[in-house]
C-alpha cells in the first residue's frame, strides 16, 4: 500500500510540475498589436443594409473606415469604399 501511495504521490508531483511550466507561458498582459479592426452591420429599411470595416491605430488614437457596403434589393447594392489591401498610412 506505502509502495501505490509513493508512486501516485511522485505521478501528482510531476502533473502539478508541468501544469505549472506548461501554465507559465503567457505571465504578462494580453498584446493585442496596434492596429485593431471592428465591424459593424445595420438595416437601412425593409430591402436595404449597410456593412462596413474600421482600423484603429491603437498608438495615435486615429481610426479610418476601410470598407462600407450598402445592400438593396436584387443587384442594387454598392461599395461605398474599398480600402482593404492599402497600408493604415495610405487610408484616406
Amino acid at each position: 500500500m506505502a509502495k501505490q501511495f509513493a508512486i501516485f504521490s511522485l505521478g501528482l508531483a510531476c502533473g502539478i510540475f508541468l501544469l505549472i511550466i506548461l501554465g507559465a507561458t503567457d505571465v504578462g498582459p494580453p498584446n493585442y498589436g496596434r492596429y485593431q479592426i471592428s465591424a459593424w452591420s445595420s438595416q437601412l429599411g425593409n430591402n436595404a443594409a449597410g456593412v462596413g470595416a474600421f482600423i484603429v491605430d491603437t498608438a495615435t488614437g486615429e481610426t479610418k473606415t476601410v470598407y462600407s457596403r450598402i445592400y438593396g434589393g436584387p443587384d442594387k447594392g454598392q461599395t461605398v469604399k474599398d480600402d482593404l489591401r492599402k497600408p493604415f498610412y495610405q487610408i484616406k
